[in-house]
Parts: structure tokens; sequence; C-alpha cells
């Protein structure tokens, strides 16, 4: 097995202590693993962003992608959007950065691109932008800088630019909120992740990912000045969104 597919076992062990989850070398070496093992149907919803984003793509703009990590959405927008077209990748971890460099340079990504380090709490300009897409990224955002970054992603796409927003949310109610995470627990151990894993690493996250309902979020994208908003994508606590300026 390669670097690019090391088996997440972040949390296999019993820690003394449990930190606050970071995309530090640890994730970043096993982090193909991880989200396609915890994110049902995350390569379905990578293909649907590929095949919506070719209907908004224009040549000559930017394509941005928020939060790249490892730079499979890159790598699978690649393929299909028209090779003039320039791919920028913002991330906050350096580690995840030097993978997403690795992975690029091994699948031969030659196209103009750039990789950027970039706090996205703090923003970052948006500019001549057909597509931008943030994929499980939003929800790591503290609540009190979203809609300044959505609004900023708004304005810096181009007339019917869209975004493309794949996140965890919450259930619209406490009743449906707590089955959908059962059944989300379910498939994490269909799928090999044990009770400590899924304990530990819920314990970890649970003052960094933030998410919101479906529907915050939807309302969100339309106050920041997106004209159409649908939902393409619905998995109990996962969702994947599309909005056109």
């Amino acid at each position: 097995m390669n670097e690019s597919t090391a088996r997440d076992e972040v949390f296999r062990d019993r820690k003394a202590a449990i930190n606050d989850f970071a995309f530090g070398a640890q994730v970043a070496s096993v982090f193909d693993d991880m989200v396609t093992r915890s994110v049902p149907f995350y390569e379905e919803m990578q293909r649907m962003l590929v095949e919506q984003a070719v209907d908004f793509a224009v040549p000559g703009t930017n394509v941005y992608d928020l939060g790249c990590s490892t730079g499979t959405t890159m790598l699978m927008l690649d393929s299909k959007l028209p090779k003039d077209m320039k791919f920028i990748g913002i991330d906050n971890s350096e580690e995840m950065l030097k993978k997403c460099r690795s992975k690029l340079e091994g699948f031969g990504f030659n196209r103009p691109h750039e990789l950027l380090s970039g706090d996205l709490n703090q923003g970052f300009p948006i500019e001549n932008a057909s597509i931008v897409t943030m994929v499980l990224t939003l929800q790591f955002i503290r609540p009190l800088h979203r809609e300044r970054l959505v609004k900023s992603i708004f304005e810096g796409l181009n007339r019917d630019g869209c975004f493309i927003l794949i996140e965890k949310v919450l259930g619209e109610d406490s009743l449906f909120n707590r089955l959908f995470i059962k059944y989300y627990y379910d498939l994490k151990m269909r799928r090999g992740y044990s009770d400590l894993e899924i304990s530990q690493k819920r314990e970890a996250l649970e003052n960094v990912l933030i998410p919101y309902r479906l529907l915050e979020n939807r309302e969100l994208l339309l106050q920041s000045g997106f004209r159409y908003c649908d939902t393409f994508f619905k998995w109990y606590n996962f969702c994947g969104m599309i909005a056109a300026k």
C-alpha cells in the first residue's frame, strides 16, 4: 500500500487525552482513506460535483478549491474542464498542501495552477472565477466568519458562476438528528471503524467541526446574493448544494 492510500488508524489506540482534531502530518498521510471511509458516497459526490462544474466552466477563468486538502477535487476536475482554466487550491495545513503537491505531480497534473496557504477564517480574495468548490470545508470555518467568507465567494464569482458546497449537516430537528447520527456511525462501523475510533474522533471534532442545518446553509447562500440554490445530494447528515450567481 502506497502512502496515498495508507489506512486511517489515527484513533485506533486509546488516548489518555483527546486533543482538538487537526490536519497535521498524521492526518494528511491517511486522509484519502479517512475521507473515503468516513464520508458516505464520497466518490459519487465528487463525480456529481464535476458533472455540474462542466456546465458552468468558462475558458480563461479561474477555478478555486477552498480547503483543497490532498487535491482530489482538482484531479477529478482536471480531465473535464478546459485546459486554459487556472486551478487555485487553498488550505491552511502545510502538511496537506505538501501531500497535494506530491499527489498532483504523481498524476502528471500540468495545467496552470497555484497551491496557496491561507486561513479561510480570515477570508481569501476570489477573482475571475467561474467555479468555486468547498468540499467538507465550510463546517470547519468558525460560524462568526462564514457569512463574510460566503459573501466574498459570491463577489469573486463572475456572472453565472457557481459555488458547489458539500457539507456535513445537522438534522432539522433533534429526533431525526439523533437518528441520522446513529445511521452514520453504523456506516462507519461497517467500513471497519471501531467504537473506540468513532468515539475518540467525535470528541476530537466536537469543538472544531460545527455543522449547520441544510436550511441554514441554504439561507446563508441566498442571503449572500446567489440567485439560485438547490440540493443535489442528501444522505442523512451529509449534503451537496449548488448555488449560481
